[in-house]
């Protein structure tokens, strides 16, 4: 897994800790990364069954209505997974407990 993915999921997985969603440029702005790079990751995760996406609500809007994504039962999973990769390197040569 990439750092740019990792990034994009470190995002959706504060967020869910929230218990909230997110929208797109929030990840962008999150990650220091561009659109062209965060969507992809996006759509490959909501293909993957990882992240749920909908439509923000009419209502809740002001500007534009966003696409809001949210890490699924199996994101979460990956995500902790994913963490724990990142990590095991560090703890086996002693950066990290």
């Amino acid at each position: 897994m990439t750092s740019t993915t990792r990034a994009v999921l470190h995002v959706l997985q504060e967020a869910a800790s929230r218990r909230d969603a997110t929208y797109g440029l929030e990840i962008c702005r999150e990650t220091n990364l561009g659109s062209g790079t965060v969507y992809p990751i996006l759509t490959k995760f909501e293909r993957l069954g990882l992240v749920h996406t909908y439509w923000e609500d009419e209502s809740d809007v002001r500007g534009p209505r966003r696409r809001m994504y949210e890490l699924t039962a199996e994101g979460s999973r990956e995500a902790q997974r994913a963490a724990q990769r990142v990590a095991a390197p560090a703890r086996r040569l002693g950066w990290a407990r």
